[in-house]
């Protein structure tokens, strides 16, 4: 079993999540003495498996969408490859 440590805090932040990132680097830039505690991986679901991901993945499919309809525009382009 861990051993328990007294920390001294202004405020403690629960899950490190975007939310909680967010706060506790908000309140450690005005000077609170800031706790964060996480479980597990900080960034949460958004970070690793949920916002963050699919929106990469939007952003490269509208990018080789714009590519296949460069032609209307009269612009000549290769089909796009994606990796």
């Amino acid at each position: 079993m861990p051993t328990a440590t007294r920390r001294e805090a202004d405020i403690c932040i629960i899950g490190a999540g975007a939310g909680g990132l967010s706060v506790a680097a908000g309140a450690a830039q005005m000077g609170a003495r800031t706790v964060l505690i996480e479980a597990d991986r900080m960034g949460g679901d958004c970070l690793h498996t949920g916002c963050v991901p699919s929106k990469s993945l939007i952003a490269a499919a509208a990018a080789a969408q714009a590519v296949r309809e460069a032609g209307r525009f009269g612009i000549r382009t290769a089909p796009p490859e994606v990796d």
